[in-house]
């Protein structure tokens, strides 16, 4: 076993998800601005988020579980930082979900016509080993 990547066994819901994210930072005043202020707010979309690795021992292990992620998406479409806001119940997971996600692109936020940085939620989901489909998975 070469690579620990799962592609589409693997989930992660690249669409970032903006329940009750929708204030934006603002980098000028230091702090946050309700995002309707000025003008609607276009979340951002996923451009590259196939970027997951299932962590080896997890696999090995036939560990699963859902991370779910608390994202920092900056202007330019790049994860700024992440924090792990709901637990999968197993570290490697976590680790590997909050690592992962700054591989992540996205077609950033955009509020009044600007690209604006914006939290969101991304949840990562590790499916058991065995409902993987031997086709879409790379592993060690």
């Amino acid at each position: 076993m070469n690579g620990t990547t799962l592609s589409g066994a693997l989930v992660a819901t690249t669409c970032v998800v903006l329940v009750g994210c929708a204030d934006t930072v603002n980098p000028n005043r230091s702090g946050l601005r309700l995002g309707l202020a000025d003008g609607p707010l276009r979340p951002p979309a996923a451009v590259e988020g196939d970027v997951f690795e299932f962590p080896r021992s997890a696999w090995e292990d036939g560990i699963s579980g859902t991370t779910v992620l608390k994202i920092m998406i900056d202007a330019d479409g790049t994860v700024d930082s992440a924090i792990v806001l709901e637990s999968s119940g197993h570290e490697s997971l976590d680790s590997a979900a909050v690592a992962n996600s700054s591989k992540l692109l996205y077609r950033p936020a955009e509020q009044g016509g600007e690209p604006v940085p914006i939290w969101g939620r991304l949840p990562v989901i590790y499916p058991p080993p065995g409902e993987a489909d031997a086709d879409d998975r790379t592993l060690p």
